[in-house]
């Protein structure tokens, strides 16, 4: 079983939640010494990743973006391979081509969203090739739509560091992709509702598309500090706020529990999984930013015993349900079963 290779393949321009899976995986799977390495579509210049690559001393190349790079790399292994693909494009492309060779492939579909125009045609056709593959989903929801499939639920390393830095105020932060399916607006949003309360400030920590707009029309309250390294940011929040209008189940969320913030959420994707409303964190089931800000307003106001509870809480759900071992012994049975 150790001898089999395990290659992790996808196509990436941004840090968002699929890097941060990839990263958590690698680390799961040399842990328990498989041998595992990342192949990369072409090369974006994603240093984030890159970086988290070498400090997991994970080897990782790149393709030159074109399909037979992928047709001869895999060709030319003389041993046993598994492909295991992330993301749309990487998806569709690992398939067509282990169906060629005969060779085992299993994908991930990460995607909460089905996006517009030319990905909203990539996911559709990713859908439609994975009888092709053994597949793991992220949510309940995808299961009906992909083939061969079972949820594998996302998993962080829950041996990090929780320290925080001292602060007069509640910091509440949203860190993630600034694109719409993310809703930053509706964050931006929530900031502006509570422009006057003296005790919150707002912190975004990402990049994206919508940064320009965002940042155009913020509220005084509220800072871009552009994306940054977990180590960087982490401590310097007390509440996570998803304000998503579309989710699988976030990585964002489970880095956020095992470091023991509150987290405030909209009620998305596989979430509902993760937190039970006011036992380890709050649910906003009206999806709307009045019932955030009441919520967020609520928490700045709870006394440090029920704020003790509710996080403390959040890391056991975590230990628990999303360390990863339950997660290893999927992938292992599917790889090598």
């Amino acid at each position: 079983m150790k001898s089999v290779k395990t290659i992790l393949f996808l196509d990436s321009s941004l840090y968002g939640g699929i890097e941060t899976h990839i990263v958590q995986l690698v680390r799961l799977l040399k842990n328990h010494n498989l041998v595992v390495e990342v192949l990369f579509y072409q090369d974006h210049g994603n240093i984030q990743l890159y970086r988290n690559l070498d400090d997991a001393r994970c080897d990782y190349t790149f393709l030159d973006g074109k399909v037979a790079s992928l047709y001869k790399l895999l060709k030319k292994q003389e041993a046993p391979v598994n492909l295991h693909t992330h993301g749309y494009k990487a998806g569709i492309i690992g398939r067509l081509t282990c169906k060629l060779l005969n060779a085992r492939c299993i994908s991930t579909y990460h995607a909460g969203e089905a996006g517009t125009g030319l990905v909203y045609f990539y996911n559709c056709i990713d859908k439609l090739t994975s009888f092709l593959s053994k597949n793991f989903v992220v949510s309940d929801r995808l299961l009906s739509q992909v083939h061969n499939a079972e949820v594998l639920d996302n998993f962080v390393d829950i041996t990090i560091s929780m320290s925080s830095e001292d602060s007069d105020k509640l910091r509440v932060g949203f860190v993630g992709r600034l694109s719409h399916e993310k809703g930053p607006d509706n964050f931006v949003e929530l900031a502006r509702r509570l422009d006057k309360n003296p005790c919150i400030s707002f912190n975004v920590f990402g990049d994206g598309p919508m940064a320009p707009d965002l940042q155009s029309s913020k509220p005084a309250n509220i800072q871009f500090h552009g994306h940054q390294a977990s180590s960087d940011f982490w401590e310097k929040i007390d509440v996570l706020v998803i304000s998503s209008r579309a989710e699988g189940l976030p990585m964002v969320l489970l880095e956020a529990m095992a470091r023991s913030k509150c987290v405030i959420s909209f009620d998305v994707g596989a979430v509902a999984k993760v937190i039970s409303h006011n036992t380890n964190g709050f649910i906003c089931t009206s999806n709307c930013i009045d019932e955030l800000s009441d919520t967020l307003v609520s928490w700045s106001n709870s006394d440090k015993d029920m704020k003790k509870k509710i996080t403390q809480n959040a890391f056991h759900t975590i230990q628990q349900n999303f360390s990863g071992s339950k997660q290893f012994e999927q992938l292992t049975r599917v790889y090598f079963g």
